[in-house]
């Protein structure tokens, strides 16, 4: 079978559906969005402007349907349970051939990704 052309009854075929929704489930979207890149580290502007890109559909929507006050609302919520926190991911210091021990890191907030 063809990377292309997938048999009718593939069950690994990615088919997109709408999901029937509310002004309810609307927000509720709209305070994961806020929320999810509130934790990435977004700022209001930043978090603002996704809403306004036609680039990100979902929250662009949402923007549409609840409006700019409602939307700037949940923003605001969002950076005040999660702002002013974002993951920094850095490299290790190409001499530091040791990995950290617990005493190391005793007392200072690190991310360490292998």
């Amino acid at each position: 079978m063809p990377y292309d052309d997938p048999e009718p009854d593939d069950p690994h075929v990615l088919v997109g559906v709408s999901v029937p929704g509310d002004e309810a489930a609307t927000r509720e979207m709209a305070e994961a969005f806020a929320d999810e890149f509130a934790q990435m580290g977004f700022d209001r502007g930043r978090l603002l402007r996704l809403f306004a890109s036609p680039f990100y559909a979902g929250a662009h929507a949402a923007r549409q349907l609840l409006g700019d006050a409602e939307i700037t609302g949940i923003v605001e919520e969002s950076l005040r349970a999660y702002g002013g926190r974002a993951c920094v991911v850095r490299d290790a210091a190409a001499d530091d051939d040791e990995p950290d021990t617990p005493e190391k890191l005793r007392g200072k907030r690190a991310l360490r990704v292998l």
